[in-house]
């Protein structure tokens, strides 16, 4: 039989050995809920939309404009496009006005179509062709440096929101 000094150190190594256990489990159990929440903490830098994008010069973006029929030149970047209406060259934001889809280029219709819910945009102008969409999609600011390159704002809180009919006067960078 154990004396009982004997069952007490006994009872004192396995308090010991569960203290060790019980800790280890917990230091475990925290580790995997810190990898499992990590990368959700990160912050993902944004890069394109929201800076100044540089396009080209004015003459540069008019040739290929002639060069395409007036396609309009697609700026993955900053998430727009440039277009060629009557008089000028406008930067349009590619989010659709319904639900904020990306909207492409579509070459076999020769129109921009929003793959969600079917809205389309006029190529030169982005003024809604078919809805849903509600109203045409936003323009960037267009401004020219002064070594004659434009830039776009790719700013979405800046954008220019227009009514359904096309305007010239939200032209910025003119033809001519």
């Amino acid at each position: 039989m154990l004396r009982l000094r004997d069952r007490i150190e006994v009872g004192r190594q396995r308090r010991r050995l569960l203290r060790v256990g019980f800790l280890g489990a917990l230091g475990l159990a925290a580790g995997e809920l810190a990898a499992a929440i990590a990368p959700f903490a990160r912050v993902n830098k944004i890069e394109g939309l929201g800076v100044p994008v540089p396009v080209g010069t004015k003459a540069q973006i008019l040739e290929r404009f002639a060069a395409t029929d007036d396609e309009p030149i697609l700026f993955q970047q900053g998430r727009f496009f440039l277009l060629h209406p009557p008089g000028g060259i406008i930067a349009a934001y590619r989010k659709c006005t319904h639900l904020g889809c990306a909207v492409p280029f579509v070459a076999s219709e020769d129109r921009f179509h929003c793959p969600c819910h079917g809205s389309e945009y006029d190529k030169r102008t982005a003024v809604v062709l078919k809805t849903p969409a509600p109203k045409p999609l936003a323009l960037f600011h267009i401004s020219q440096s002064e070594d004659g390159n434009l830039i776009v704002d790719t700013n979405p809180l800046r954008a220019i929101d227009r009514s359904q009919r096309w305007d010239p006067a939200v032209i910025e960078i003119a033809d001519s």
